[in-house]
C-alpha cells in the first residue's frame, strides 16, 4: 500500500513511517517544498496514494507569544487545508482511500473524563487550534474519502516526545513530579499508537473521531513513580508551578494541568492495547532505552 505522510520528520511521524515501512508498505513523504508549489504537485502526490496521514505541527511547548501562536495555527490548518484542497481535487478518481488527520485532546477542558462524545471543549488557545484544526475536514463528507480524526494525548517513546526529554533527568536522579502530580496524564506506547493507525487503514468501518490515549488513564505522580522505579532511581524533587508559568507563560497549562480522555471509539471496534497500564508502559519502554 502506498501510504503519503505529512510532518514525516517529527517523533511520532517518523515512528510511524518506520512501523508502516515495516510492514511491507511504501512511504510516499510529503515535504514543505510540496505544499509551496502551486503547480499541483501536492496533488499530483495524492492522487499516487492509497492512504494520507497528516502529523504536520509545530511544537505546542514555547511561550505563545504573537508570532509563536500563529506558527502554532498555520502549521497545523494550513497544512490540514491544502490536503483537503488537493484530496478534493483528486475526488473524481476516488484516491486515496483514506485520510488521517491529527488533533488532540488538548480539545476537551479539565474536567471529568472525556471520550469522544464528549462536548465539554475547553476555550483556551490550544483547543481553538483543535477545533480549527478539525473543521477543515468538514468539506471532506461531500467527498469519497474515508476520513479519521485522531485526538493525540501525551506519546510515549524513548527517541522523542516528553519521555524523550525526562528520561536523562531522571537516569541522574534529579526528575519529580510537576506541582501536586494530582493532575491527569492520559497517554499511549508510540507501538500501540502505530498500532492503531494500521488499525485505521485496514479496517474499512474506521471513520470519525478516536482518542489515542490508552484505556488506563493515569495521573503525573504515578508516572512519575512508574518511571523512577523502572530506572532504580529517586524521584524526591518537585517541579514548581509557578516556575514553569514563569518560564512558558501561557503554555504552562499544557505541562501543569491535564486532561482525562478514554478510547471509546477504538474499544468498541475491539482494538486491544498491548500496553494498557503506565507500569507495563514504561517498563517497556525503559528496557528498549
Amino acid at each position: 500500500m502506498k501510504i503519503a505522510i505529512s510532518g514525516s520528520t517529527g517523533f511520532i511521524g517518523k515512528q510511524v513511517s518506520d512501523y508502516l515501512l515495516q510492514r511491507g508498505n511504501e512511504i510516499i513523504v510529503i515535504s514543505r517544498k510540496d505544499f509551496a508549489d502551486a503547480d499541483n504537485r501536492l496533488a499530483k502526490i495524492i492522487n499516487s496514494a492509497d492512504v494520507i496521514l497528516n502529523f504536520a505541527g509545530s511544537s505546542v511547548l514555547c511561550r505563545w507569544n504573537k508570532q509563536n501562536k500563529a506558527q502554532i495555527f498555520s502549521s497545523r490548518i494550513d497544512t490540514t487545508k491544502k490536503l483537503v484542497d488537493a484530496l478534493k481535487l483528486n475526488s473524481s478518481v476516488q484516491s486515496p482511500k483514506i485520510f488521517i488527520n491529527s488533533s488532540a485532546i488538548g480539545i476537551y477542558d479539565d474536567q471529568g473524563v472525556h471520550d469522544e462524545t464528549s462536548s465539554a471543549f475547553s476555550t483556551d488557545f490550544l483547543a481553538s487550534v483543535c477545533k480549527a484544526w478539525e473543521g477543515e475536514t468538514e468539506s471532506l463528507k461531500n467527498v469519497n474519502v474515508r476520513t479519521c480524526i485522531i485526538r493525540i494525548g501525551i506519546v510515549l517513546g524513548t527517541t522523542g516526545g516528553s519521555l524523550g526529554k525526562l528520561l536523562p533527568l531522571f537516569k541522574a536522579g534529579i526528575g519529580g513530579k510537576i506541582g501536586k502530580g494530582k493532575q491527569p496524564f492520559s497517554f499511549i506506547h508510540i507501538h500501540d499508537f502505530c498500532r492503531v493507525i494500521e488499525h485505521l487503514i485496514e479496517n474499512k468501518d474506521s471513520s470519525g473521531i478516536y482518542n489515542l490515549v490508552s484505556p488506563e488513564p493515569t495521573t503525573n505522580e504515578l508516572f512519575t513513580e512508574a518511571l523512577a522505579k523502572s530506572l532504580h532511581r529517586p524521584a524526591i524533587f518537585t517541579v514548581p508551578e509557578l516556575g514553569l508559568k514563569l518560564l512558558y507563560g501561557e503554555a504552562a497549562g499544557i505541562i501543569t494541568s491535564g486532561i482525562c480522555a478514554r478510547p471509546a471509539h477504538l474499544l468498541s471496534e475491539n482494538f486491544e492495547f498491548k500496553f494498557s497500564d503506565i507500569t507495563s508502559t514504561i517498563r517497556n519502554l525503559v528496557q528498549k532505552s
